[in-house]
C-alpha cells in the first residue's frame, strides 16, 4: 500500500469540507492486517458515536446466519413458521389488492425478494406501510404491542409490493429478520447480538441505544440546506430519522437500522468478515457459511428490479452487494468486493482478494454523495 497515495484522502475530504459539503467524518483503511490510514475531522472524535442505520443490517445478517450454521434455521422455511401474521400477506399491483400465492421465505427477508417494502407514497405497499408502521410505533408505545415479535407481526399488515420471490425491494426485511431471531432464540435481540457478536468481537460500543455516560460522544447530526452546504440538523429533523432520544430505549429493535457504532467498532466487525468468520483466535461463523452469506444471491428475474444507485456493477445477498462487474460500476476495485452503507452516509466494504477493509462514518440526513464516496474508493484502490 502506497502510503503517500493515501494521503490524497485527506486532500478529497477537505475539499469537500472547504465547500461546505461536510463537516464531520471518520475513516479507516486497513490493509493486510494493518491500520494504514486512519483520520476523523471536527467537530468528530476518534470515538465518535454514530447510527449506522442499514449498516447494522450486515450484522443482522450474521446474526441468522449463526443461526443457520447450528441447524436452526432453514432459509428455505417460511416466515409464517415463526411469525403466524406472515401468513395471510396481500400483494398491492395495478389490477388491485390481492392475496400473496407464494409465501415468503427467510432466504426472501435476507436477499429483499420478500416484497415487503418500507413507508413511502410511492404506490400502494409504500403508502399501507406508512399507515401500519405509525400504528405499529403509537401501540408499541402505549403497550398494545408488547415486544418486537407483536411489531413484526402488526407489519404484515402492510401490502407487498410484489409476489415473494419475484423481485427486488429494500424494505423492512432485515426488521422482520430480528423478529425471526427473537422467536427461535427465545432471546431479546439485543441481548443475543451482544452475547453472539458485540462481546466476542470487542464492539463495547455498539447498542441500540447510547449509553448515558456516553452521550457527550454521539457525532454531530447535520442536514443539507438549499444549496447543499451542510449544517446543523434541528429537533424536527432527529425526530423524522428517530434519533431524538438516542439514550432512551428503542420502540423496535430493527435488524435493518437501528444500531450505533462507532468506526472502530465496525472496523472489528469488518475484520471478522475479512478472516472468513473468525476474530482473534474466536469463530463466530465458519469460512464455508461466510462465502455463501457474500456470494450473490439474486435471480435474473430479481436483479432486473435492482436498480439502487450505489449498487450498479453490484449483485446482492444478505444484506451486502457484491461487486461483479467493476466496468458497470466504474470502479478499479475487485470482484467479489463487498459491503453496504447507511442513511445518514456511513459506508463500508471489505476486499477478500486484497486483504482491503475501508470503514466511513459521517451523520448527513440525505445519505451518501456517491460520486464522494467513488473518489475514496479510487484513491485507495489506486494505492495499491
Amino acid at each position: 500500500m502506497n502510503i503517500r497515495k493515501l494521503g490524497r484522502l485527506d486532500t478529497l475530504i477537505e475539499k469537500q469540507r472547504e465547500k461546505g459539503k461536510l463537516q464531520g467524518a471518520t475513516i479507516i483503511v486497513e490493509h493486510n492486517g494493518k491500520r494504514v490510514y486512519e483520520n476523523h475531522y471536527e467537530p468528530d472524535r476518534e470515538d465518535s458515536i454514530y447510527k449506522i442505520f442499514s449498516m447494522t443490517k450486515p450484522i443482522t445478517a450474521v446474526a441468522a446466519m449463526i443461526l443457520y450454521e447450528r441447524g436452526e434455521l432453514d432459509l428455505m422455511s417460511k416466515v409464517s413458521d415463526y411469525l403466524p401474521a406472515f401468513a395471510d400477506c396481500k400483494v398491492a399491483s395495478p389490477e388491485g389488492i390481492t392475496k400473496a400465492v407464494n409465501p415468503i421465505t427467510i432466504r426472501d427477508l435476507l436477499n429483499m425478494t420478500s416484497g415487503i417494502v418500507y413507508s413511502g407514497d410511492f404506490g400502494e405497499a409504500e403508502r399501507s406501510m406508512s399507515r401500519v408502521y405509525k400504528e405499529a410505533k403509537i401501540q408499541r408505545q402505549s403497550g398494545i404491542l408488547k415486544s418486537n415479535v407483536d411489531v413484526c407481526n402488526k407489519l404484515a399488515e402492510g401490502y407487498l409490493a410484489f409476489e415473494p420471490g419475484t423481485g427486488f425491494r429494500y424494505g423492512h426485511s432485515a426488521d422482520i429478520m430480528a423478529g425471526v431471531i427473537e422467536v427461535i432464540t427465545g432471546k431479546k435481540y439485543s441481548d443475543f447480538l451482544k452475547k453472539e457478536l458485540f462481546v466476542p468481537l470487542n464492539m463495547e460500543d455498539t447498542d441500540f441505544r447510547i449509553d448515558e455516560s456516553k452521550a457527550f460522544r454521539q457525532a454531530v447530526l447535520f442536514r443539507r440546506d438549499k444549496t447543499g452546504r451542510v449544517v446543523r440538523a434541528e429537533d424536527d429533523v432527529k425526530r423524522r430519522m428517530e434519533m431524538e432520544n438516542p439514550t432512551g430505549l428503542p420502540w423496535f429493535e430493527m435488524g435493518g437500522s437501528g444500531l450505533y457504532s462507532t468506526a472502530n467498532d465496525y472496523a472489528h466487525f469488518a475484520q471478522m468478515l475479512l478472516n472468513k468468520g473468525s476474530y482473534h483466535g474466536k469463530e463466530l461463523i465458519g469460512k464455508k457459511t461466510l462465502s455463501y452469506m457474500t456470494m450473490p444471491q439474486l435471480t435474473d428475474l430479481q436483479y432486473q428490479a435492482f436498480d439502487l444507485e450505489s449498487c450498479r456493477g453490484y449483485n446482492y445477498g444478505n444484506y451486502f452487494r457484491i461487486l461483479t462487474d467493476p466496468s458497470m460500476a466504474t470502479s478499479n476495485g475487485s470482484i467479489g468486493e463487498y459491503g453496504w452503507d447507511g442513511m445518514a452516509g456511513t459506508y463500508f466494504f471489505v476486499d477478500p482478494s486484497e486483504e482491503l477493509i475501508v470503514i466511513y462514518m459521517q451523520q448527513i440526513e440525505g445519505g451518501c454523495d456517491y460520486s464522494f464516496i467513488r473518489g475514496i474508493r479510487q484513491i485507495v484502490y489506486g494505492a495499491i
